[in-house]
């Protein structure tokens, strides 16, 4: 494999990469959705609340007849297809997943099944297959490790598929109900990146122990979720991770910021987990702040909003949940400053998401679609850090650029067009579906082709659990 140089002009020196990455990518959300102003009314709640203090406008939830794996394996089909994607020429598959299906079997078996009801059975014998889970980081853990086989010639053939997969589901009349969602994405990783190149040891980690914040024990398909630890987790993890990663840049030299700049000033975009919308401006302000806060820029805040409340005595969790650091990020959140910032840096990759919902170990590359769809510039040569996140905890934050000739693959891209096509349920529907009483063969099947769930073993026979798949016609 072939090294290069990138030359990056703002920084003042050369980029050493490796050309490993995103060859080409396929995000697929399921084909109904649930309105979340309806869902507001039907609550007994101002729609806005759902809508614009949540930040998600709809959810896409899986119909009766398609799960985690199907979303996968479908997702998986449609990027081969378009993109002449043999099987012999895949020596990896993926799933990260936080929602996995079986306790012992990995979702992968289900996945490779389906692929192989299309290419012929054993097309995908010869692949390493991995389930991956760590809440919605998973993803992104995939995303790095796969980059790192390439890099060191492990690979054995020519590509690497990655296929996050997840679906958010939450109790009815909850406060987690407006933050669901479904998706799955399907990542073509090689050593010719067109979408998305790796920059190897641009990288920060973060990694705490925390059992509180977000579970689901004891075989539990919905999530049991402390809100205030889980928000105030993800926002210190998130600048954990940051620190790290701004040791490392700085140790290769790749950013040197000057006395009155922030290391964020060299970066173009970034991509944040994106639970929903909220979360993802709270925990850029609170990035902002920390970055800010020693700059001669943060004197013209100051004058706005006022100085920041003392954290004496308070570690980073505990001031992230008080009352007079919640109330100061959200007068920074109104600003000029920060929304200028946000908007340019951060903007585009949140118009898919607020459509999908939460998708967990797939949110981050939701975003990266909604980039590479939405975003206004030409985004070649420009870096995009990715910013990860899953409970329990982990953060990573990794930077990335976008190639030359990237317009030519993005224009694949068709997940806003996808959204765009989905049915409405109504909310009578979503209930229905969400309580499990519809069968999966008692739904029409209204879509371009897709895997199916067709049954599920019954309990205490000798299928039980055993789910059977067949492509739509």
């Amino acid at each position: 494999m072939k090294n290069r140089l990138i030359v990056d002009r703002r920084r003042g020196c050369d980029l050493p990469m490796a050309r490993v990455g995103i060859e080409a990518l396929y995000v697929y959300s399921p084909n109904i959705y649930v309105d979340n102003a309806e869902l507001a009314v039907a609550r007994g709640k101002d729609p806005k609340h759902f809508t614009e203090g949540v930040g998600i406008k709809a959810f896409s939830i899986p119909p009766p007849n398609e799960d985690q794996a199907s979303m996968a394996a479908t997702a998986a089909y449609r990027l081969m297809e378009r993109n002449s994607i043999s099987p012999r020429d895949v020596f990896r598959v993926d799933t990260p997943t936080e929602s996995g299906l079986d306790g012992s079997r990995a979702l992968v078996s289900d996945v490779v099944g389906m692929l192989e009801q299309v290419y012929g059975r054993g097309s995908l014998s010869h692949v390493l297959g991995y389930e991956q889970k760590f809440a919605c980081v998973s993803g992104m853990e995939r995303y790095l490790d796969t980059g790192a086989w390439f890099a060191a010639n492990w690979n054995t053939r020519r590509y690497a598929l990655i296929l996050a997969t997840d679906v958010a589901r939450y109790n009815l009349n909850s406060s987690e109900e407006p933050t669901q969602g479904a998706a799955a994405a399907a990542l073509l990783v090689g050593g010719d990146a067109k979408l998305l190149q790796i920059l190897p040891g641009a990288l920060g980690s973060a990694l705490r122990h925390e059992k509180g914040d977000f579970k689901k024990p004891s075989g539990r398909t919905v999530a049991l979720v402390d809100g205030a630890l889980s928000y105030a987790s993800y926002l210190s993890e998130m600048k954990e991770a940051w620190l790290n990663f701004q040791s490392s840049v700085s140790q290769m030299g790749l950013i040197k910021p000057k006395a009155d700049q922030s290391m964020l000033d060299y970066i173009d975009r970034a991509i944040y987990h994106n639970p929903h919308k909220k979360m993802v401006i709270s925990a850029y302000a609170s990035l902002l702040i920390h970055e800010w806060r020693s700059l001669p820029r943060w004197k013209q805040v100051e004058d706005e909003i006022g100085p920041e409340p003392s954290r004496a005595g308070m570690d980073d969790l505990t001031y992230y949940m008080s009352d007079s650091y919640r109330d100061y990020r959200r007068k920074f959140m109104k600003s000029q400053y920060f929304t200028k910032d946000f908007e340019s840096r951060i903007g585009s990759s949140l118009l898919a998401p607020e459509l999908v919902g939460n998708s967990y170990s797939v949110s981050v590359f939701v975003g990266l679609d909604s980039l590479l769809e939405n975003d206004k510039e030409d985004l070649a040569g420009k870096n995009v850090v990715l910013c990860g996140y899953g409970s329990g905890s982990h953060a990573i934050i990794q930077e990335n650029v976008i190639p030359e000739g990237y317009r030519d693959v993005a224009k694949k891209l068709d997940l806003m067009g996808l959204l765009g096509s989905r049915r409405k349920v109504t909310i009578d529907e979503y209930e229905r579906i969400h309580r499990g009483e519809i069968s999966p063969n008692s739904w029409d099947v209204k879509s371009e082709t897709r895997f199916l769930l067709r049954s599920v073993g019954e309990l205490e026979t000798p299928s039980e659990g055993d789910r059977q798949y067949t492509l739509s016609e």
